[in-house]
């Protein structure tokens, strides 16, 4: 299975709340997001249809931004 993506995106994260959510769909199926930004003002990335496996893989590429991160801000200080 493919990520539906409905039109391309870039997001500035800057200092935005990051959030999860649980909740039920219309069809009251379960339903699990990471939801970026502000109420009205955000994206959401659903990952209730998604493998473990797959979730996994996203916490592993955030952890490698988190680093990533780390070492701008270390280079900024120097």
């Amino acid at each position: 299975m493919s990520a539906d993506i409905y039109g391309g995106i870039t997001v500035a994260l800057n200092d935005a709340p990051i959030r999860t959510e649980f909740d039920h769909g219309v069809d009251g199926k379960p339903l699990a997001r990471l939801v970026i930004g502000e109420p009205g003002k955000s994206i959401a990335i659903t990952v209730s249809d998604s493998s473990p496996a797959t979730v996994e893989q996203l916490a592993e590429a955030v952890a490698r931004l988190a680093a990533w991160t780390q070492r701008q801000a270390l280079r900024e200080v120097a």
